[in-house]
C-alpha cells in the first residue's frame, strides 16, 4: 500500500511530537511509513520541500478572515489562532521559519492579515508592515517557548518562569495598538 502525502506529513507530525526536529530526516520518516527512503521522494524532491508542505499543512488549520467582527479583533484572533496551530506541534515555528526562508512555502497567512489591515484602512505599506510584525511576533516567541519547553524536558535547565502566553498578548496589544493609531491618522 503506497502512502499520500498526506500520510506522510501525518508521520512527520508525529516524528515531531515525540522526537525533535533534528531527528526528523526523510530516512526516519521512511522507516516510521515502513518505505524505503525513495519512495518518499515521489511526493517531495527533497527535505526541504517536505517541510515547507509540513508547514504549509500546520498552517492550513487556522481559521481565514471573519468579516462578522472588528479588523482588530480579527487579527487577535488570526494571530491567537496562529500561534495555537504552531503551538500544537513540536518545533513547528521553526519549520515554518525555515521554509518561509527559503521561500519554499506559501506565506497566505500574510495575505490574510494585510488584507484584514486594509479593511481597517490602512494603506499597503502598513499592511506589509502589520502582517511582518504579527507573523515574526507570533513565530519568533513561539520558537523560543518551544526551546525551552525541550530544553526543559531534556533536563538542559530548569523552569524560566515566563510565561509566555502573557508575553505574546503583552506584545500583540502593542502592535494591535499601532495599527490603531495609524489607520486614526490615516483615515482622518
Amino acid at each position: 500500500m503506497s502512502n499520500t502525502r498526506s500520510d506522510i506529513l501525518a508521520a512527520a507530525r508525529a516524528i515531531l511530537a515525540e522526537h525533535s526536529l533534528a531527528d526528523l530526516t526523510m530516512r526516519r520518516l521512511a522507516s516510521d511509513l515502513g518505505v524505503r527512503p525513495n519512495a518518499l521522494y515521489w511526493h517531495f524532491p527533497n527535505k526541504q520541500s517536505m517541510l515547507a508542505a509540513l508547514a504549509e499543512d500546520i498552517l492550513s488549520t487556522v481559521p481565514g478572515a471573519s468579516e462578522d467582527i472588528d479588523w482588530l479583533a480579527d487579527l487577535h484572533r488570526l494571530a491567537t489562532d496562529m500561534r495555537q496551530a504552531l503551538l500544537a506541534v513540536p518545533d513547528s515555528a521553526e519549520v515554518v521559519s525555515s521554509a518561509w526562508a527559503s521561500g519554499l512555502a506559501d506565506r497566505g497567512i500574510e495575505t490574510v492579515i494585510a488584507d484584514i489591515a486594509a479593511r481597517g484602512g490602512l494603506d499597503r505599506q502598513a499592511q506589509s508592515g502589520l502582517a511582518t510584525a504579527i507573523c515574526q511576533l507570533t513565530i519568533g516567541l513561539t520558537i523560543e517557548e518551544q526551546t525551552r519547553t525541550q530544553m526543559e524536558r531534556l533536563g538542559v535547565t530548569g523552569p524560566s518562569g515566563r510565561v509566555f502566553d502573557a508575553e505574546f498578548d503583552d506584545a500583540l496589544e502593542v502592535i494591535l495598538d499601532g495599527a490603531r493609531a495609524r489607520s486614526a491618522a490615516q483615515t482622518h
